[in-house]
């Protein structure tokens, strides 16, 4: 007889460590919370649809959208970095500023990466119920094969192979 198990993780972060991604998570959460309720009140105004990723396309084009923003907010914190880099080897360069720089630069990629997240998320959430639903819509082309009056092909066994090719000869 097979004993049940319960499967135990250990998590061998410091408190610090999970009590930052706790606090990420719940960003991310409430970001795109006001990012929904952003778009209704745009739909609203506007009468118009909230944008809502259909497809694996939509889907690449909005995180290449994201990627984009983020890799300015990474080159920008680069930028201050080498900025403080040059104020080792003269003095006379203030590295208060420079670090300041940095962690300005480090804020708002912080904010551009919670609020990709969000926007990744919600994405995500689109394309799952998009490719849910699109299990049950039939392609163009099944479509035209399913409006094609087709018959089914006779199987072909070893007697009526053998009768066509004494036909042929």
């Amino acid at each position: 007889m097979r004993e049940e198990y319960e499967q135990m993780e250990l998590d061998t972060r410091t408190a610090l460590d999970a009590a930052i991604e706790a606090v990420a998570k719940d960003s991310i959460q409430t970001v795109l919370e006001m990012i929904q309720k952003h778009h209704q009140q745009v739909a609203r105004e506007a009468q118009t649809a909230p944008p809502f990723v259909r497809n694996r396309h939509e889907a690449y084009g909005i995180a290449a959208e994201q990627l984009v923003k983020i890799n300015a907010a990474v080159k920008a914190i680069k930028s201050d970095t080498d900025r403080l880099l040059g104020t080792l080897a003269d003095p006379n360069f203030n590295a208060v500023d420079a670090t300041s720089s940095i962690v300005n630069s480090a804020t708002a990629a912080a904010q551009i990466l919670i609020n990709a997240a969000a926007e990744m998320r919600r994405t995500l959430d689109n394309l799952y119920t998009a490719e849910l639903t699109a299990e049950d819509i039939l392609s163009p082309l099944e479509a035209a094969l399913a409006e094609g009056e087709f018959q089914e092909a006779e199987s072909a066994d070893a007697d009526s192979i053998e009768e066509t090719e004494t036909e042929d000869n």
